[in-house]
């Protein structure tokens, strides 16, 4: 039988947390006092900002097109790979002296230049123009004065970058356009090569001998159509002929079914000799002797004349009756092979029609051979005068298609012709600095007040988490309380049985006061081990730089 989980009242439950009030606590104010003392320890941050513009064209749109905001993360991501790059970070590390204690400790400069980088970031502006492009650079350092320094260093270095891209830019794509225009002419030439060898392969299947093909096909078409009836009308008679074996052999099977079975009535009637005269005439006159000898035998002994005599004859009827049987063994022979003989010669005569009968098949299956040959060579004609009235079209259609690519071309050489002119315009703008630029529309300023770290907020982030621990350890202690019997109601819910009363702990003055000292000392070393903790818990932190690099 189970019993169901006794619920505790709000007044247990505050007694719960009575009982375990330290082991709440003290992990509280241990994690507060560790955490709050690294965090107060933590160099301040500054964090400097400067906001950059793309500034428009001063040339006329039709040559170079104005940035939008949509495309600017996509040029900005292709410019930060050279600004952000370590070999652009590593001499602002030390142009400024930046990471001093880092370096000092013995960190490789590629994880001074990463934790750099982190520090860098890069957003787009809203500006609420679709127009202008805008995009602020944020850098963090612990000194004001560096992080205004590397701030203002990298907004130049995007300032140069993209003066020199775009630049770069044009210089490829004019060199592109050369490339286009140099290939494009090679493709013309061959065009025009093309277009001669066509003319000269083709000679022999010009458009004016089309009639005269077409006209031998059909000729060709109407004899093998002719071919395949006669071919066909063997294909029936060689079909008749074997017809007409099948039923010769079925004609045969009935023979030989008719002939055994004419056989086996001839034989039982020859071999039936108890429906003779003669068989019945010596079955009465053997009864007729059986009957005397019976009879002189009721009066005489067996040796006497008149019985020995009577056995006599009767032994001759035996006799008798033993020659009628051999002759009827003889007529059941004579008369099986009479019919065997009989049906022998009709098979042989339709053994002899079906010989003839696969002459003839042999002769049409030859005749067919020959029709086929015919057919092929019909067939491998047709095939030789299709493909020549085929390519007619063909030469046609090739001599117009190089025209049409050669025109094609002609239009992309020229189309390539004056964009590279453009491009030729364009590098000419952009190396006097008359396309679009980059310029500084807010200077990277001095920070005043430091960004992070968040003490206040980190500090009660700290007294959470040793508030949760505490509450984690109460629990850990009072748990095991809940499944066991502790008082009165408890009795009452997991016996079901009326309490009648209840006794509580009798402890003398001694045990009281001992029960008191020894919670005293207990509280005592839990608070000496929480005091003790916090300088290994600061230890850690300090050694791991963990909050360091969180608010960093």
């Amino acid at each position: 039988m189970s019993v169901e989980f006794r619920q505790r009242k709000p007044t247990e439950l505050i007694g719960m947390v009575k009982r375990q009030k330290w082991l709440i606590i003290l992990p509280t104010l241990t994690l507060t006092l560790a955490i709050g003392y690294v965090v107060y320890r933590l160099p301040a941050i500054y964090e400097s900002t400067s906001l950059l513009t793309v500034k428009p064209p001063q040339i006329s749109s039709n040559l170079v097109q104005a940035v939008s905001s949509s495309d600017l993360s996509q040029r900005l991501s292709t410019i930060n790979q050279e600004v952000l790059s370590r070999t652009s970070l590593e001499p602002m590390v030390l142009k400024y002296d930046l990471y001093k204690y880092e370096r000092s400790s013995g960190m490789p400069m590629e994880l001074v230049v990463d934790k750099m980088y982190r520090n860098i970031r890069i957003e787009l502006e809203e500006t609420g123009n679709e127009r202008v492009a805008a995009f602020r650079i944020h850098y963090r350092d612990r000194d004001p004065q560096a992080a205004r320094n590397v701030c203002a260093d990298l907004a130049s270095k995007y300032v140069i970058a993209q003066v020199q891209n775009s630049v770069q830019i044009a210089e490829s794509t004019n060199q592109l356009f050369e490339k286009q225009l140099d290939e494009k002419k090679t493709a013309l030439d061959d065009l025009e090569k093309q277009r001669l060898d066509v003319m000269m392969a083709n000679v022999a299947t010009l458009p004016e001998s089309e009639q005269g093909l077409v006209a031998q096909l059909q000729g060709l078409r109407q004899r093998d159509d002719t071919i395949s009836k006669e071919k066909e009308t063997l294909s029936n008679e060689k079909g008749r002929l074997n017809d007409t074996i099948a039923a010769n052999n079925r004609q045969m099977h009935l023979i030989e079914d008719y002939g055994e079975k004419e056989t086996q009535d001839s034989a039982r009637q020859a071999s039936q000799i108890e429906d003779t005269p003669a068989y019945g005439e010596l079955m009465k006159k053997r009864a007729d002797l059986n009957s005397q000898l019976d009879n002189l035998l009721k009066v005489y002994k067996e040796k006497h004349p008149a019985v020995v005599a009577k056995q006599s004859e009767i032994a001759r009827v035996n006799e008798e009756f033993e020659n009628l049987k051999k002759a009827s063994e003889r007529r059941v022979q004579v008369a099986t092979q009479s019919s065997g003989r009989k049906a022998e010669l009709q098979k042989k005569s339709l053994e002899l029609e079906n010989q003839k009968l696969q002459a003839q098949i042999a002769q049409v299956q030859q005749q067919i051979a020959t029709k086929d040959t015919e057919r092929q060579q019909t067939s491998l004609q047709i095939a030789t005068l299709e493909a020549r009235i085929n390519t007619i079209p063909g030469v046609k259609v090739a001599l117009e298609g190089i025209n049409a690519r050669y025109q094609s071309a002609k239009e992309t050489y020229d189309e390539i012709l004056k964009k590279k002119n453009d491009a030729e315009t364009v590098v000419g703008v952009e190396t006097n600095a008359q396309g679009e630029t980059i310029r500084v529309q807010d200077a990277a300023n001095l920070p005043q007040s430091p960004v992070a770290p968040k003490r206040s907020l980190l500090t009660l982030l700290g007294s959470a988490l040793g508030f949760g621990l505490g509450l984690f350890a109460a629990a850990f202690f009072e748990v095991p309380r809940l499944l066991t019997i502790q008082n009165i109601d408890d009795a009452k819910h997991y016996t079901g049985l009326p309490v009648l009363a209840s006794v509580p702990p009798l402890l003398t003055e001694g045990e009281k006061k001992s029960a008191r000292r020894s919670r005293k000392l207990k509280l005592a070393a839990a608070a000496g081990v929480a005091i003790g903790i916090i300088p290994i818990i600061i230890l850690v932190l300090e050694l791991t730089h963990f909050l360091e690099k969180w608010v960093s």
